[in-house]
């Protein structure tokens, strides 16, 4: 089979969203040297802050810090210094329901002067759709520009950031506010995290349905003339997600789909929410946490990190053959094949170029419905970021590859 379409996949294409809550609590700070660790091997990108919480955290300059849903100028120092150590940039969340336009300036010109080239952009609330109408977000949005704008000239912001019951926001709020955009943004979630199976979850992801409308809403939001467009918090079920569906090893076959899609509709991005939260467990975290401490890595983490594996390039078809519940693509001079199947398939890749060899990195669990022993070329992801993976290597044929994928497994094929 051939999948592919046309766009270039950037470094950082794989981020993470995390709940406002988490940096008052202290989890983005450089002594954690175990979540600094773990997001340096997804390579520099994009953090989310942001979710529910934003709208109920209180900006409180002076406070001591390490209290969650109080942010400080001390846990600002310590989310500077965490993200200078990573090298991600953040898309920080300022309160719009219940807060005031002064109170996010304020917040907003200390955050800058902190996290300097870190802070890629501000977002004004979370999901405005759950509590006003289109003309009203504009006005508020507008009104709170102005007021970050004033003392931060230059600020850089993006929105709407709607929930995934209305991904249509994103086009004609873009068109009206591209001025003021350096992204436009949207959230998406499959259903209920009460109701989620392995079959929807794995099911949604083929171009229609809610993913492929979040997909098509940011590169319409983009056409309009934004220049950046990200799924800016996703995962697989709202609420926290399925215990046994959305932390399984289905999760990471699903997830490296799902970033295909929104990479085929030219997004610059994804952002999986994961952390904690004290609204509810979060089954669906990328990386599983203890506290603010990580305990270790889910199946999300391991597609992020079999994505970023792929490396940077332009975004292309490839041809397999070999299996019939089998998608694949291009990113570059390399290949990602999943294999939702049962079954193990010899995969006959025909490579963008000629190679004289290729280096293969299968990810796979046992079975698709594990939710633990991920392991990408025969190594796990410690929870202190250990990683050292050991590939296969396969020769090359003209352009012409054969490689072995095994089933409820993917594989990054890697020419040399």
């Amino acid at each position: 089979m051939s999948t592919g379409s046309n766009g270039n996949v950037a470094q950082g294409f794989a981020g993470f969203s995390y709940e406002k809550e988490v940096v008052g609590a202290d989890m983005f700070d450089p002594a954690n040297t175990s979540l600094v660790a773990l997001f340096k091997l997804l390579g520099p990108s994009s953090l989310r802050i942001g979710g529910n919480t934003v709208d109920l955290d209180s900006w409180s300059p002076g406070g001591a810090g390490g209290k969650a849903g109080t942010t400080s100028q001390a846990d600002v120092d310590k989310l500077a210094a965490f993200l200078q150590e990573t090298g991600w940039t953040t898309m920080y969340g300022v309160r719009l329901k219940g807060g005031s336009a002064s109170s996010a300036a304020a917040e907003a010109t200390y955050v800058a002067s902190k996290l300097g080239s870190s802070l890629q952009c501000f977002e004004i609330g979370n999901e405005p759709d759950f509590y006003t109408t289109t003309s009203g977000y504009e006005s508020s949005f507008n009104s709170f520009y102005s007021a970050i704008t004033s003392a931060v000239p230059g600020a850089k912001f993006d929105g709407p950031g709607a929930s995934d019951h209305n991904p249509g926001w994103a086009s004609p709020f873009a068109s009206n506010e591209k001025s003021k955009l350096l992204m436009v943004s949207t959230h998406m979630y499959i259903g209920d995290g009460a109701s989620g199976s392995m079959s929807s979850m794995l099911g949604s992801t083929g171009g229609g349905g809610k993913l492929g409308s979040a997909a098509s809403a940011i590169q319409s939001g983009k056409s309009a003339g934004v220049q950046l467009g990200r799924i800016s918090e996703t995962n697989s079920f709202f609420h926290g997600g399925t215990a046994g569906v959305s932390n399984s090893q289905g999760a990471a076959l699903w997830s490296l789909d799902y970033m295909y899609l929104a990479a085929s509709h030219n997004n610059d991005g994804i952002n999986f929410h994961g952390g904690t939260s004290t609204q509810f467990p979060l089954h669906y975290s990328p990386i599983q946490f203890s506290g603010i401490h990580p305990t270790g890595v889910q199946g999300v983490f391991m597609g992020e990190l079999l994505w970023s594996m792929a490396g940077t390039g332009p975004l292309h078809s490839a041809s397999v053959s070999g299996g019939s519940s089998v998608t694949a693509w291009g990113i570059g001079n390399n290949v990602i094949v999943v294999n939702e199947g049962s079954s193990a398939i010899a995969a006959t890749i025909t490579l963008p170029a000629s190679a004289t060899s290729v280096l293969e990195y299968i990810e796979t669990a046992g079975s698709i419905s594990a939710t633990s022993g991920f392991t990408i070329a025969g190594s796990g992801v410690s929870a202190t970021g250990a990683f050292n993976p050991s590939p296969y290597t396969y020769p090359v044929t003209g352009n012409k590859v054969v490689v072995g994928v095994p089933g409820g497994s993917a594989a990054l094929v890697v020419s040399h």
